[in-house]
């Protein structure tokens, strides 16, 4: 019964679920991983920008469900919804840089009805990729993708001008060009690190033993998280 209810908040939409895994674990791909790796970045932009219309809605006293502050706190964490999980030596890379939270609740919390169904889903969105590709992802997060992702909402959450004209100043102005500067400096951090140095393997009765073990191992260490696989 416990990991029912852990997979319930896990997977939104089973339905929607279930349609995510055939397309991406039963339909057969042949595209390349550099193919892939760029796909998944712009598909990427797609539900950021399908993000911000959300929270066009959002701002609207009309339609928002619950109060919210004139300036909300707008925060991104660690993806909590998810609609599958990869196998195969690959990882489940989440499309959207992380979980947004306005004055610490979900978003959707703010809607009602099948937008608050569909914004909710946004959140679980998932393609396989290599686990290098989502250690990029990651190296990005950490180097301010999650915090352009939450400033380009947070522009369209405050504007006070035609929600079109406030989504695409947050896509354009606050968005692309945070998102260029956080995987720029996640090549900078990545291409700084130590190289591995060369293999020493013993002689005599240590022949076949890697002398320098511990030493390649700390010069391969990567600092970011996996994700979820």
């Amino acid at each position: 019964m416990a990991k029912s209810r852990r997979q319930s908040r896990t997977v939104p939409d089973r339905d929607e679920a279930r349609i995510e895994r055939f397309r991406h674990k039963l339909i057969e791909r042949f595209s390349s991983d550099p193919d892939r790796a760029l796909e998944h970045g712009l598909a990427r932009n797609g539900r950021v920008a399908e993000a911000l219309c959300f929270m066009a809605l959002i701002r609207d006293p009309a339609r928002r469900r619950r109060p919210m502050l004139p300036v909300p706190n707008v925060g991104c964490t660690a993806a909590v919804r998810q609609f599958f999980r990869a196998d195969g030596g690959e990882q489940a890379a989440h499309l959207l840089p992380g979980q947004l939270s306005i004055d610490g609740i979900f978003p959707w919390l703010f809607l009602a009805g099948p937008a608050a169904r569909k914004l909710e889903n946004l959140f679980a969105y998932v393609e396989p990729l290599r686990a290098d590709y989502n250690k990029a992802d990651s190296a990005a997060e950490a180097n301010g993708l999650t915090d352009a992702f939450a400033d380009a909402c947070s522009r369209v959450l405050t504007g006070r001008g035609a929600a079109e004209a406030d989504i695409v100043a947050a896509y354009d102005r606050v968005w692309r060009p945070g998102a260029l500067a956080a995987f720029r400096a996640a090549d900078e951090q990545k291409r700084s690190k130590p190289t591995p140095p060369p293999v020493i393997r013993g002689v005599g009765l240590e022949y076949g033993m890697i002398l320098n073990f511990d030493e390649s191992q700390e010069a391969c260490a990567d600092e970011f998280d996996l994700g979820d696989p």
